[in-house]
């Protein structure tokens, strides 16, 4: 049975996010946001305020794409795998970046998955 509509749609919005992030990890103009860095910005609650700020037009198209709902909803996820996981456990020690890039398929893999009975 296929996924609804709204859950295929947030599995999209993600999946753009991922890939403009993953962009910004390659172009390495963003090196300096580590992970310390997106947990603080996760734990104040201004991620997104952050990412706009900082990787402007690299990311704008991607976020832009969220509503404030879907942003609140993406940033409790995110919250919620900061203090559930190690960033090691996704194989991420220093990017921030790159961390996101890991929530986010992390994200796409679990959240609107069928489990068989």
């Amino acid at each position: 049975m296929a996924a609804p509509k709204e859950d295929r749609q947030e599995t999209m919005r993600w999946a753009v996010l991922a890939t403009h992030l993953n962009g910004a990890v390659d172009s390495r103009k963003y090196d300096h946001i580590d992970t310390e860095a997106v947990l603080g910005h996760l734990r104040r609650g201004d991620l997104f305020d952050f990412l706009k700020g900082e990787l402007g037009n690299d990311v704008a198209y991607a976020l832009d794409k969220m509503n404030d709902d879907q942003r609140h909803r993406l940033l409790q996820h995110c919250r919620w795998m900061a203090t559930a996981y190690e960033n090691s456990q996704f194989h991420v020690r220093r990017s921030g970046l790159a961390l996101l890039v890991a929530y986010l398929l992390h994200l796409i893999q679990n959240v609107h998955v069928d489990i068989p009975a």
